[in-house]
């Protein structure tokens, strides 16, 4: 799951880690995110991709080393050469209007890989948070 700490916002529920030489290079190249099991692809270790061969536009997330947002880019067209953020150490792509949606915004804290235990989910039930692009659920609602 990703989270947006400063907005207390979801961006992401099931991310996918390209954590293998054969997801880096593949990417979201012939995928789109309604028609599979992730709803983001995390890139680590990196700070510049391409949308080269992609059928969908997408968002894109860029990461630095404190976990800030150093970088976001709406939108992002097919067949773009390169979009580049040179302070990041993470990209992640989203799917297209995840930003807007969300209104994450440049600063904003991104937690990775997080996990929202009972005790937190009760703690802040009173929050609205957004699951994904799709649809819009508080922590109250997701327990019944």
């Amino acid at each position: 799951m990703i989270v947006n700490l400063s907005r207390k916002k979801y961006l992401a529920r099931a991310p996918l880690i390209a954590d293998s030489f054969a997801l880096r290079m593949r990417g979201m190249i012939g995928r789109s995110f309604s028609s599979i099991s992730f709803d983001a692809m995390v890139f680590n270790r990196c700070n510049c991709i391409h949308t080269l061969f992609m059928r969908i536009p997408i968002d894109v997330v860029f990461v630095g080393i404190d976990s800030k947002i150093c970088g976001l880019r709406h939108q992002v067209l097919p067949w773009t050469p390169w979009v580049r953020c040179s302070k990041a150490l993470t990209t992640i792509e989203l799917p297209s209007g995840t930003l807007a949606q969300t209104e994450t915004e440049n600063g904003d804290v991104i937690l990775l890989s997080s996990e929202v235990t009972p005790e937190v989910a009760k703690e802040l039930s009173g929050e609205k948070f957004i699951s994904s692009v799709e649809s819009m659920i508080s922590f109250s609602e997701s327990e019944k």
